[in-house]
């Protein structure tokens, strides 16, 4: 049995419940979870040659149930303003025993339409059909935290994936990235260190590296995101009155420009690996997505 649920911000709606109470409702004849592609060829002497192939934005669509017109109301007041850039979540399972739906796949969608009927005579309902713009392809987000030691002793951690201990300033992680896409990520650094360096390394080969000569003090973080739409390398500093400062450590001059802007997970298996100065204790946060076209 499919699954859905609509996130905006906190807020979840549960597409898949026939009894309609709380935030409840059904969505049925779901269309566009596929993935369509637009290929670009010519021929010669009857020979066909591929020039490009190319995903093509995709759209979702079925009909809603609801229980009557306050429940349809109820729906518009969680969905919020329409004409609006920020996407809701609209999440997918075909696993009917699922207890939490945030580790399952999503994509990031905007209401494109949605139609109001009347009430359906033969089952009491409610239907509208909707139409969603996909905004992304499939995606999960996955979270990893390294913790820095101030005596580089051994430390054990609580995760599903292995750790590799190399002293207080090299911590790595293996990184299984199961979607068939490089994904972009965000690094954030909340220790006290110097000149930090993160490293992408499969099959033995260094395959990116980003370096930014800049001094993390107390009171200080950094976040590198190679996100395309949330790109940023800042320093973050808490100011007196609790403000935050933010400085901007790419125009600056403070990356080393023989190394990449940003870094990427590639698909498969492959080690992130950080590399710093005069590491004190604090912790390293990695966030980044799988991402899938089907």
């Amino acid at each position: 049995m499919r699954r859905f649920w609509l996130k905006n911000g906190d807020a979840v709606w549960d597409l898949t419940s026939k009894d309609f109470t709380d935030n409840k409702s059904f969505f049925a004849y779901p269309e566009g979870l596929g993935v369509k592609v637009k290929i670009e060829s010519f021929e010669i002497d009857r020979a066909f040659f591929i020039e490009s192939v190319k995903i093509e934005d995709s759209e979702i669509s079925g009909k809603l149930y609801f229980k009557d017109y306050a429940h349809f109301k109820k729906f518009t007041e969680f969905t919020g303003y329409i004409e609006t850039t920020k996407p809701l979540r609209l999440y997918y399972s075909t696993n009917e025993t699922i207890t939490d739906y945030t580790n399952e796949w999503y994509k990031l969608v905007l209401i494109k339409e949605i139609t109001k009927g009347e009430i359906d005579y033969r089952t009491g309902s409610l239907i509208c059909p909707i139409k969603f713009e996909a905004l992304s392809r499939w995606k999960k987000d996955q979270k990893i935290t390294l913790e820095l030691s101030p005596f580089g002793e051994p430390l054990l951690y609580p995760y599903i994936y292995p750790y590799y201990y190399g002293g207080q300033n090299n911590m790595a992680v293996e990184i299984d990235n199961t979607g068939n896409l490089p994904t972009s990520c965000e690094v954030k650094i909340e220790a006290e260190t110097d000149t930090p360096l993160f490293r992408i390394i499969q099959n033995g080969e260094i395959i990116e590296q980003a370096k930014y000569n800049v001094y993390i003090r107390p009171g200080s973080y950094a976040v590198i995101n190679s996100d395309a739409a949330n790109q940023e390398a800042s320093l973050y500093t808490e100011l007196e009155g609790g403000a935050i400062h933010r400085e901007d450590i790419y125009y600056l001059g403070e990356r080393d420009y023989t190394y990449s802007n940003f870094i990427t997970i590639p698909s498969g298996k492959s080690m992130f690996l950080f590399t710093a100065n005069n590491s004190q204790f604090g912790k390293i946060t990695i966030k980044y997505s799988y991402q899938r076209e089907i």
